[in-house]
């Protein structure tokens, strides 16, 4: 039987998988590394800029609009406009 995983676990790796809806209609596929309740860090192929509007679609758990604080690497860090419902 498999030991399900704790709160902090889950922060650290929740493994989800999300659309990012961009202005303008545009959408990419991002891997969130990363999940806290006012913001996620997320892993994807497209860019990013700093200051960007973004609506973050967790596939079966809903969306949240949320603006891109740091791009590294591939790397982008979000903060939610509203705290996260998930």
């Amino acid at each position: 039987m498999q030991t399900p995983r704790t709160r902090k676990q889950a922060a650290r790796n929740p493994n989800l998988t999300a659309t990012i809806l961009k202005d303008g209609g545009s959408s990419c596929d991002a891997r969130i590394t990363r999940l806290w309740y006012d913001g996620c860090e997320m892993v994807s192929d497209d860019r990013f800029d700093v200051g960007q509007k973004v609506k973050v679609v967790i596939r079966g758990l809903g969306s949240i609009d949320a603006n891109v604080i740091n791009t590294a690497d591939g790397t982008v860090s979000v903060h939610f406009e509203e705290e996260c419902p998930v």
